[in-house]
């Protein structure tokens, strides 16, 4: 018998061009701007009335729990059987929650909160058990219940053992499944020991800012001594917290309100008239989401200023620059390819967060091979959520070489939820090129 040897294939890859598009990624999830909801707690919702006051291109809502008419009672049947009916509406609906239960809506919050501290636990007890047993799409749980706007100001129950207990109680129900967030640096450091935020043990605790560029210290988000004469616990100068704020939303949803100052003239306004220094703000504080309608002052500023970038956004406003870049956005800049051995094709993958933030929930990218008779799919990372804003990223992979076109898609891990690339011409997934034998 006189044997022969196969001869070995060669394959060829034609790659598409890879550059980032200009369209702002509406339907990804966890990112970007949201409107606020507000509902009295003892009153029931019609989810077929509601449905049409949702918007399609935010996958965010700010739900606000009203709980004005219980300041002096627990929770009854009919509040929790509501807040569970809300909650449902919103996970059934595909939108992820901010959630803000409050006991002022007017700016009132040492009348509105209830005169018993202990109520106030109480109720934090009534809500996280909702939370922890029914079904919900909550991102961050913002505040205490306490103080005007729920903000944590202006409320009796502010000291460092109030507040302490009311994380207590509310970790109980919360830890490793929703984020909470509290108003100020240093209401988080109240909270956190320094040796625990040295070794990064603190991820269910992050922040919000609902006085973004209102003044210098944020509306009193910081303070003006430095670190070194305040403390652990106690606020900073605004250039200290900034940094402190750049290493806690690394890992942690940051957002909240962006806030014009009462007095455009004043010398500290320069830096929202600077559209270079915005961006620099936003970037340092990994900021993910923004409420769309407050403040209008400055969000309509934005909307009539030049972003000040060149390239794609050459010519857009800052508005523009910023709905693209809340979050994250996640740009495929570059492909190599080789061929190691026999039929295998191994893969080198470069990705940039051109976002602010990061992606905090669970993520997988996949690897899909598709010709007209067959497709495969192989998982090439689960670690989508690390891929810090501003940075950039390698997934390597070898798979068996099959003819026809390669295409990468990220899902959200706990629903399936589809997270677009910010490449042009891309869509529910990106197409990198196709393989072909010679």
């Amino acid at each position: 018998m006189i044997g022969f040897w196969k001869k070995k294939k060669d394959w060829e890859f034609s790659q598409e061009v890879l550059e980032e598009g200009e369209e702002i990624l509406y339907e990804n999830p966890e990112r970007g701007w949201y409107e606020i909801y507000t509902f009295p707690v003892e009153e029931k919702i019609d989810p077929q009335e509601l449905k049409w006051s949702l918007h399609e291109q935010e996958t965010l809502a700010l739900v606000l729990l009203d709980l004005q008419k219980f300041r002096e009672k627990p929770l009854d049947e009919q509040a929790i059987y509501n807040i569970k009916t809300i909650l449902y509406f919103f996970a059934s609906h595909k939108k992820d929650v901010i959630l803000r239960p409050v006991y002022d809506r007017e700016g009132k919050g040492l009348e509105a909160e209830p005169e018993s501290f202990e109520l106030v636990l109480t109720h934090l007890i009534q809500i996280g058990e909702v939370l922890e047993k029914e079904k919900h799409s909550v991102l961050v749980f913002q505040g205490f219940l306490v103080g005007s706007w729920g903000e944590m100001h202006t409320s009796a129950y502010l000291t460092e053992e109030h507040i302490r207990q009311m994380w207590d109680m509310l970790k109980i129900h919360t830890t490793d499944k929703i984020r909470v967030a509290v108003r100020t640096p240093a209401q988080w450091r109240t909270l956190i020991p320094e040796e625990k935020f040295q070794k990064r043990e603190w991820k269910a605790l992050g922040l919000f800012d609902d006085g973004i560029f209102g003044s210098t210290t944020h509306l009193g988000t910081f303070g003006t001594m430095m670190r070194e004469a305040a403390g652990w616990e106690k606020p900073w100068s605004r250039k200290e917290e900034l940094e402190f704020i750049e290493q806690i939303s690394r890992d942690f949803p940051c957002g909240g309100e962006a806030i014009a100052e009462a007095d455009p003239d004043r010398a500290d306004q320069i830096l929202t008239k600077d559209a270079k220094a915005v961006i620099s703000e936003m970037q340092k504080m990994h900021l993910a989401y923004l409420n769309l309608v407050h403040d209008t002052r400055i969000l309509d500023q934005w909307k009539a200023q030049s972003c000040g970038k060149d390239g794609i956004w050459s010519g857009k406003t800052l508005y523009e620059y910023v709905s693209a870049h809340l979050g994250y956005r996640f740009v495929l800049k570059k492909v190599e390819m080789q061929v190691p051995k026999r039929d295998k094709i191994k893969f080198v993958f470069e990705v940039e967060n051109c976002g602010f933030a990061s992606l905090f929930q669970e993520a997988q990218l996949f690897l899909i091979q598709e010709n007209e008779k067959e497709r495969k799919e192989m998982l090439l990372s689960e670690e989508v959520q690390k891929w810090h804003g501003g940075s950039t990223y390698k997934v390597e992979t070898e798979t068996g070489a099959m003819k026809g076109n390669i295409f990468l898609q990220i899902r959200r891990k706990k629903d399936g939820k589809i997270i677009s690339f910010a490449n042009k011409n891309s869509a529910d997934r990106l197409l990198i090129g196709s393989l072909h034998s010679v």
